[in-house]
């Protein structure tokens, strides 16, 4: 069985104080998840000491980027040495906004395996932009990213994979459920179908783009759909626990 796994990341939001007020207010709720639940949070890094002492449980530490070289690194990154040392469980590679800039598909893939060195879960996000999709060619742009992301990883069964089409942001346009287990789908067809690599049909597949706890039981109804990615409804305790205690209404 998948387990269910739920990706909240606050980019640069909330002060030192703010954060502090998020955990205690999750801390005096409490959070109980079922059926191998996972919750991961990737705060800014700045907050990263603040979350390894006051980050309550079951919550998990996760990270929002890392440095493609392992020793030193450059300027402004963090390395996964760093990313360890805090305590961080799970880290995104292959963000649209870097791969529209300068993360090509060979620095995605030396970020997986640096990852996997140091144990730390690769949450690998693929995505069309809007021309792509527009002219069908999204099966094909995803086939494309995941095996050049994933060429030589031979663990690829402790990979959680996102879908986060760039355009659901940028054009404020939201993919109906059903198209998205279509893609979803078509992404664990193409893990399957690697060749060389033992994968079975238990690796996570999740969606992320402009998700609420208005639409995300819809999303989560999905046969292929095993998660969710989300950042605006992560902000406000409220709408984090309606995201992530979807099926509690």
């Amino acid at each position: 069985m998948r387990r269910p796994l739920f990706f909240a990341t606050w980019k640069s939001n909330k002060t030192p104080k703010e954060v502090l007020d998020f955990f205690q207010e999750v801390y005096k709720r409490g959070l109980e998840l079922k059926n191998k639940t996972e919750v991961i949070l990737a705060p800014a890094a700045c907050y990263y000491e603040i979350a390894r002492l006051k980050m309550p449980k079951p919550l998990q530490l996760g990270s929002q980027d890392v440095s493609d070289i392992e020793y030193g690194g450059r300027m402004g990154e963090l390395s996964v040495q760093l990313l360890k040392e805090y305590g961080v469980k799970y880290c995104i590679v292959g963000d649209g906004a870097w791969r529209q800039s300068y993360e090509v598909d060979e620095v995605v893939n030396k970020k997986i395996k640096l990852l996997q060195k140091y144990n730390i879960v690769p949450v690998l996000n693929v995505g069309e932009n809007w021309s792509e999709n527009q002219n069908n060619l999204t099966f094909e742009v995803l086939k494309r990213q995941i095996q050049g992301a994933l060429v030589g990883v031979s663990n690829i069964d402790n990979i959680v994979v996102c879908y986060r089409p760039t355009w659901v942001q940028q054009r404020g346009i939201l993919p109906t459920p059903d198209y998205v287990n279509m893609v979803a789908k078509h992404i664990r067809e193409c893990l399957i179908g690697l060749k060389n690599n033992p994968l079975d049909a238990s690796l996570p597949v999740i969606y992320g783009g402009q998700v609420t706890p208005a639409n995300v039981k819809d999303y989560m109804a999905q046969s292929d759909i095993d998660g969710i990615f989300f950042v605006g409804s992560s902000l406000n305790v409220d709408s984090f626990y309606g995201v992530i205690n979807y099926d509690k209404k």
